[in-house]
């Protein structure tokens, strides 16, 4: 972030600096004292488990040029030598997480840098980094860390940038309605990727129809001239959402589409996997290697292709770029355990991830059992048990020897793989990892590549240490 004046901070977030200024200067802008630097701006946000409030004593010990508290937190001081310790150094707003994000949409109306919005049901962490990586190799410019994909991550992501970045790459993420909307205001992208519209968050966002609209409702927020990359799955969703974003000109915004179909503007064709990633063609003419795992993972190569060939990278540029990427912590990561692979895939789950992660599973040319450990795909609402039973037949019909079903539905998903694959595969249902955990030593051979999948709350990946902890038992 470029050194910033501590007053015009405040009025950006329409608050009040208690007292004369004492440290004018601000050079960041944080929410966590852990990772504070010295002459930061400290906002003490509030959330379910926790207070930022609670650490702005800390905050300011640290050498935080301020904090931006909520004003009932500046009328509990009561003590008199307290309050003046404070004066120059608390900005007083009615919320601290809305004056967050006011903070950052003033911000990014300053910033020189194109800002790429990467929105969607799936992939959108995987994406994000792929087209970092495809535009750091060229030019100055930065991402979101990790999922920073919400009314936290969003802003703070924003307020990283530096005067001579050249991109930002922003991930938008949602699990209720209007919260895409809300963020974009705050963005503004000048680009923007759509992975996919599928099956998340039913528990608030109703259908896919629901999903759909508030997926594509980034669009009244681009600005002019923009450019749209749009899978080919989630074009299929464009047209009315489109229309209702008032994006009706095609002079003021471009539109790509990329897939595996012939239709597509930038088509991925000549597919092989390999052990640890897979090789295809771009259009028939340009030879793309990606160390990433899955027939999804190109799909998530192709938007990133789509932003670097519209940032005027050559496909010969992108493509040296996209070879030297990793697959993201638990995002198909491939790992091995002694005798046994693992590709952990553990970060979150959804009806649609699920099978993708399956089918990769499947496509992988190793020899050895395959066994799917299936946890719990959350906020998934009334559509719980359909969702459940269905991805219980794709593994039913996969070439898994071994599915495990882990959680509140894990007999659902398990009635699932008998409904397809009938007495053919071992099958088990656990309650819980703990049961998993107690029964998978039992399970496991020499050889297996296991998946591990299920949405973040089940924190499956729990079941590493005793899978490591297995190894010697298989040996025996």
């Amino acid at each position: 972030m470029r050194p910033l004046n501590l007053q015009e901070m405040a009025a950006a977030m329409g608050g009040k600096v208690r007292g004369q200024v004492r440290f004018p200067r601000v050079t960041s802008v944080s929410a966590d004292t852990r990772t504070l630097q010295k002459d930061a701006l400290f906002v003490a946000l509030r959330g379910e488990h926790f207070d930022g409030h609670d650490f702005v004593e800390e905050a300011l010990r640290r050498g935080a040029t301020a904090a931006v508290v909520d004003r009932s937190f500046s009328a509990d001081l009561s003590d008199g030598r307290e309050r003046q310790d404070h004066d120059g150094r608390l900005i007083e707003v009615e919320d601290t997480r809305i004056a967050l994000g006011r903070l950052a949409g003033w911000y990014r109306n300053q910033l020189a840098a194109q800002v790429i919005a990467v929105v969607g049901s799936n992939g959108k962490t995987t994406t994000k980094n792929l087209i970092a990586a495809v535009l750091g190799a060229k030019m100055p410019g930065r991402a979101a860390p990790a999922s920073f994909n919400n009314a936290v991550g969003v802003p703070l992501t924003l307020l990283s940038a530096e005067p001579a970045d050249e991109f930002v790459v922003v991930e938008i993420g949602t699990n209720h309605p209007g919260e895409i909307a809300g963020l974009a205001r705050i963005v503004r992208p000048d680009l923007a990727v759509v992975t996919s519209i599928g099956e998340e968050h039913l528990a608030y966002l109703g259908d896919v129809g629901g999903v759909a609209r508030e997926e594509f409702s980034f669009i009244s927020s681009m600005r002019g001239r923009a450019f749209v990359a749009l899978s080919e799955q989630a074009a299929g969703f464009a047209g009315k959402q489109w229309r209702n974003g008032g994006v009706t000109d095609t002079s003021r915004c471009s539109l790509l589409t990329y897939g595996f179909d012939e239709k597509a503007d930038l088509r991925a064709g000549d597919l092989r996997q390999i052990r640890d990633g897979q090789r295809f063609r771009v259009n028939g003419r340009f030879d793309y290697a990606l160390p990433l795992l899955g027939r999804h993972n190109v799909l998530n190569a192709l938007g990133a292709i789509a932003i670097g060939t519209r940032m005027r990278l050559s496909h010969g540029e992108i493509a040296e770029a996209l070879a030297g990427v990793q697959a993201p912590a638990m995002r198909l990561q491939r790992m091995t355990v002694g005798p046994i692979t693992v590709i952990n895939d553990a970060y979150n789950a959804n009806p649609d991830s699920t099978r993708a992660a399956i089918e990769a599973v499947d496509a992988l040319p190793d020899l050895g059992r395959r066994v799917l450990i299936l946890g719990d795909m959350r906020e998934l609402g009334d559509h719980a048990e359909r969702c459940h039973r269905q991805v219980g037949h794709k593994a039913g019909q996969s070439t898994a020897q071994v599915v495990v079903s882990v959680g509140a539905h894990a007999r659902t998903v398990a009635d699932g793989v008998t409904a397809m694959a009938g007495t053919t595969k071992r099958i088990y249902a656990c309650p819980s990892v703990e049961a998993l955990g107690r029964k998978l030593p039992m399970l496991l051979e020499p050889g297996d590549i296991v998946l591990l999948k299920a949405s973040r709350s089940v924190r499956l990946e729990r079941i590493m240490p005793i899978i490591e902890g297995s190894v010697g038992h298989t040996m025996t």
